[in-house]
């Protein structure tokens, strides 16, 4: 009986452990996918100040591919507010680079603050910050 509980028990943690593995692997890539995304936006302004019309378009194209995997990502975990985020975040950097395309530096800026907006907007609702510095999905 012994035997059989701790078989059971074992059985239990290794399988609740694999199944955390995967999750925990998504969302260390999505870490990774938010980390391209900080470096493209500092780029973004960088060029948008700079008037790079072919360097914004290409860090907001990246962007956009970016968002892409974010939506993908929330839409597995049936996070509704996150994936219109992830969406309209898509649709900014696609603006961006139309933008950039016609050389029209405002609608670019414009363009920015929108995708700025739906970044912060799921930061704050799904982002917390650890106690040791990073952060972790909520």
């Amino acid at each position: 009986m012994k035997l059989m509980r701790l078989l059971l028990v074992s059985l239990f943690a290794v399988f609740t452990a694999l199944a955390a593995t995967p999750r925990a692997q998504e969302e260390e890539e999505h870490a990774g996918w938010m980390k391209t995304a900080q470096a493209a936006v500092g780029s973004l302004r960088k060029n948008i100040e700079g008037k790079a019309a072919d360097d914004i378009a290409k860090d907001a194209a990246k962007m956009e591919e970016v968002f892409k995997k974010s939506e993908q990502f929330w839409t597995k975990r049936n996070t509704e507010d996150a994936v219109k985020w992830s969406q309209q975040a898509q649709t900014a950097a696609k603006e961006i680079v139309d933008a950039a395309k016609g050389s029209d530096m405002e609608k670019a800026a414009t363009g920015l603050k929108s995708l700025m907006g739906a970044c912060s907007a799921c930061h704050n609702a799904h982002r917390e910050r650890l106690a040791g510095g990073g952060y972790k999905i909520k």
